[in-house]
């Protein structure tokens, strides 16, 4: 019989730590591996050409007697064309920051079920050798007996959500008394006993409520990270269709650039031909300083197109695209060029219904009240009402003990009181007055968040106005700029001489309508990033890039894309 029961407890032993494996492990790091893309596409750019300096010039100068090379435009290596939303498409799908902040909610969600696993049962098992020496009074005398207990003892307990334990065990032992001057009757002899006891507080920590804060605080926190990830994303999309266009403003750059080098190399050209007839190595070297001064602002606006690009493959982070990949992305899309007209009133009832933070800010302050009526049930006195019923049995045999037990021969049972309160109860109402201030504190940051996101919402709504009137300003100075260019291009038809006065003038003028497209241009694209600000400000960028989210269980957060409207 004592063999069966050490046996039964080792099962319940080996099964008790069985139950903690078959748990997953960590994915293996490795930093070589994840490098290794970088280094096969950086194989790939062959070096970069560097072309020798020029010579210096010879004292005093010299004429050029025949027409200088014309500038040939080197094309900038493979180039992939992509739309907005192709490029917005693959930034909701891989941008790394995107994917780090999706982690957050699945992570608090595990911490939900760490708090749910409060109230979960519990199975315990426990077994004990005991050795003692008892005094008898047999015989007139105080006599030592030597008693040898071995008792294994196998329950259940569990928190209920009002704040109470229940439990119930199964206690059974062996008892042998030696002694030199006696022999017990029975000996050795079993004792069984099976007890449901139940503990619950009434005052302090009393309440369903109050029991399962640390849920509602959990679940607080997660739809907290499920609107820090969705700020997350929103930020990445504004990003990427603000480097979108400011890609498309380097290119038109780069075309007007090239426009006004090869209007510059055909003044040239004509200065070199009438170099005998009205024109000196003043006009000429007047037109070869412009050309070579507008080759070397064209190198540079090339440069700000790669630089772009890789910026913008850095944001999508399309593994098909990475960083150091040779290929450069040009914009597909055109932006828009027409008035949209928005209404504050309806942008500021807009914020305040989708703006992550004020959203979180609720949730919060939600989470803070919360933490405010623990706080005060904390400051009641633990008061405790505890019971306990059961069935004993005792016998020489553990099945006679066990069979008593059965039989309701020994009922057994206690009812009793705890109180208990500290003097001054300083630290429970220090904790109170704590969480009502920072409680009060949440409400003040969200008034706070509100008026920071109406001026957010007017600054944009004014930007959209303003970049629109640019547009308008811009596109007259343009106009105006090609007018006057146009009248000395008239003049010198005309048979005006080209005096250094007159080719200066007219190369001021090739410049300053340069300068007024790309004036223009600047201001279009900031229309566009002013709208899409815009949205971002209003909370509404996904539902502007027609972007849904949906939250999978257990996962990282997920992304349902759709066509942009």
């Amino acid at each position: 019989m004592k063999s069966k029961m050490i046996a039964k407890a080792a099962m319940w032993v080996a099964a008790a730590i069985l139950g903690g494996c078959g748990l997953g492990e960590a994915p293996p790091f490795s930093p070589e591996r994840i490098g290794q893309i970088q280094k096969e596409q950086a194989a790939e750019t062959p070096p970069a050409v560097m072309d020798p300096l020029p010579p210096a010039p010879l004292p005093g100068g010299t004429v050029p007697t025949t027409l200088p090379a014309r500038t040939v435009i080197r094309p900038m290596g493979p180039a992939i064309a992509l739309t907005l939303q192709e490029v917005m498409d693959r930034t909701v799908a891989n941008s790394l920051d995107v994917r780090v902040a999706s982690y957050q909610p699945s992570i608090d969600e595990a911490r939900i079920l760490e708090a749910k696993a409060r109230f979960d049962p519990v199975f315990s098992q426990s077994g004990q050798f005991q050795k003692q020496w008892q005094q008898t009074g047999l015989g007139g005398s105080l006599t030592p007996a030597e008693v040898l207990t071995q008792q294994v003892q196998t329950g259940i307990k569990q928190n209920l959500p009002d704040g109470g334990q229940i439990e119930l065990s199964q206690q059974m032992s062996r008892q042998d008394v030696t002694s030199s001057q006696f022999t017990p009757a029975v000996n050795p002899f079993y004792q069984s006993q099976l007890v449901l006891q139940l503990t619950q507080p009434l005052l302090k920590d009393f309440g369903g409520e109050v029991n399962r804060a640390r849920i509602t605080i959990a679940r607080y926190d997660q739809r907290i990270s499920q609107l820090e990830w969705r700020d997350k994303l929103e930020t990445a999309m504004a990003n990427t269709e603000e480097a979108y266009w400011r890609l498309y403003q380097s290119q038109m750059n780069v075309k007007i650039q090239e426009e006004l080098l090869s209007q510059t190399e055909d003044t040239l050209e004509i200065l070199l031909k009438r170099l005998t007839h009205d024109t000196s190595r003043v006009q000429v070297s007047q037109g070869q300083a412009s050309v070579q001064s507008r080759r070397a602002e064209l190198v540079r606006l090339k440069a700000q197109i790669l630089d772009i690009s890789d910026q913008l493959k850095r944001i999508i982070n399309d593994p098909d695209l990475p960083v150091v990949s040779p290929q450069t992305i040009l914009p597909a899309d055109k932006p828009i060029e027409e008035a949209i007209v928005f209404s504050l009133e309806d942008q500021m009832q807009a914020a305040f219904e989708n703006r992550f933070d004020l959203m979180a800010q609720k949730y919060r302050i939600a989470s803070a009240g919360t933490v405010v009526k623990a706080a005060k049930n904390n400051v009641l006195p633990q008061l405790n009402l505890t019971g306990s019923a059961g069935l004993q049995g005792v016998g020489d045999e553990l099945d006679a003990s066990l069979d008593k037990q059965r039989r309701s021969s020994f009922f057994v049972y206690s009812v009793g009181l705890s109180f208990e309160v500290p003097f001054g109860n300083r630290g429970a109402r220090a904790i109170y007055l704590r969480t009502l201030l920072q409680h009060e504190q949440t409400m003040m940051q969200y008034r706070a968040l509100v008026e920071q996101s109406a001026l957010e919402v007017k600054k944009q709504y004014r930007e959209v106005e303003t970049t629109w009137n640019e547009i308008i300003a811009t596109r007259n100075a343009r106009y105006a700029a090609a007018d006057a260019l146009a009248a000395i291009n008239q003049r010198e038809r005309g048979g005006e001489p080209l005096t250094p006065t007159f080719v200066q003038l007219k190369l001021d003028r090739q410049e300053a309508l340069a300068v007024a497209a790309r004036a223009e241009v600047l201001a279009i694209v900031n229309y566009n990033i002013a709208i899409s600000q815009l949205e971002k400000a209003k909370g509404t960028i996904m539902r502007y890039n027609n972007v849904v989210t949906k939250e999978e269980p257990g996962a990282s957060m997920g992304i349902v894309k759709g066509k942009k409207k």
